[in-house]
C-alpha cells in the first residue's frame, strides 16, 4: 500500500526518525531540519489526517519524549512497510532451499519471501507472531529460538510484553496474562520462541530495491 499524496518523503523520514528516537529534537537533527520545522510538519499531518500522529510528554532526562500515535504508526507502516515495535534484524538472504536470512554468528531465520541470493535484507517479526513454550513442542513453525526471559512488562488490555535474550539479540513477544501464568513466565526463565517463516516480513524502505 502506498502513502497518500499528502504524506511527503520528508514526512515519512520524520515519522521514521521519531519511531527510532522518541525525541523530536533528535528526529529533526536526523533530517537536518530545525525542531520548529519538525513540529510544524507533525501539526500539518494532524490536520490532514484528522488526528495527532505523535504525542509529546514533558520531563525526563532528555526533556521529554515524542512518540508516534497509533495513527502515526499506521501511516509509517503504510508508507514504508516498517512497523515500529516489531523485532528487526539485518542479514544476508540465501535462497536455499530452505530460504533463510543469515544474521551472523551461526544464527539463521527461515523465511517465505524471495530475494536475490546474497542480498543484504532487513526483516521484521511482530511481537504478536511469537508463541512461547517452556519445552520443545511439535508445531508447524519452522523457527524455534531458545533464550532466557529478560523482562516481563504488563501492558493494557491484558497484554504482556516478554523480552527474551536470544544469543546477542533480544526478541520481544506479546502474549496474554493467562499465558504468563500458565507457563510460569518470570525473569531468567528459559523459554523457546516459535514463529512461522511467513511471519518474517521483509522491510522495504523508501528507495530500497525489491529485487
Amino acid at each position: 500500500m502506498t502513502a497518500e499524496p499528502s504524506l511527503t518523503p520528508t514526512d515519512v523520514r520524520l515519522l521514521g526518525a521519531l519511531a527510532r528516537t522518541a525525541n523530536v529534537v533528535r528526529a529533526a537533527g536526523d533530517l537536518g531540519i530545525g525542531r520548529d520545522r519538525a513540529v510544524y510538519r507533525l501539526r500539518r499531518l494532524a490536520r490532514l489526517y484528522g488526528g495527532p500522529v505523535a504525542t509529546a510528554r514533558r520531563g525526563g532526562r532528555l526533556g521529554g519524549t515524542t512518540r508516534l500515535s497509533p495513527l502515526g504508526r499506521r501511516l509509517l507502516a503504510q508508507a514504508t512497510g516498517v512497523h515500529p515495535g516489531a523485532n528487526r534484524w539485518t542479514g544476508i538472504y540465501h535462497a536455499g532451499p530452505p530460504a533463510v536470512v543469515d544474521l551472523g554468528e551461526g544464527i539463521r531465520l527461515a523465511v517465505a519471501f524471495r530475494a536475490p541470493e546474497g542480498r543484504r535484507v532487513t526483516v521484521e517479526v511482530d511481537p504478536e507472531a511469537w508463541v512461547l513454550a517452556r519445552h520443545p513442542a511439535a508445531l508447524s513453525a519452522r523457527i524455534a529460538l531458545r533464550g532466557r526471559v529478560e523482562s516481563v512488562r504488563r501492558r493494557s488490555r491484558g497484554t504482556v510484553h516478554v523480552t527474551v535474550r536470544w544469543g546477542p539479540r533480544r526478541v520481544r513477544a506479546a502474549i496474554t496474562e493467562e499465558s504468563v501464568r500458565r507457563l510460569g513466565i518470570v525473569r531468567d526463565r528459559r523459554v523457546i520462541l516459535y514463529a512461522k517463516a511467513v511471519a518474517v516480513r521483509r522491510v522495504l524502505t523508501l528507495g530500497s530495491p525489491r529485487s
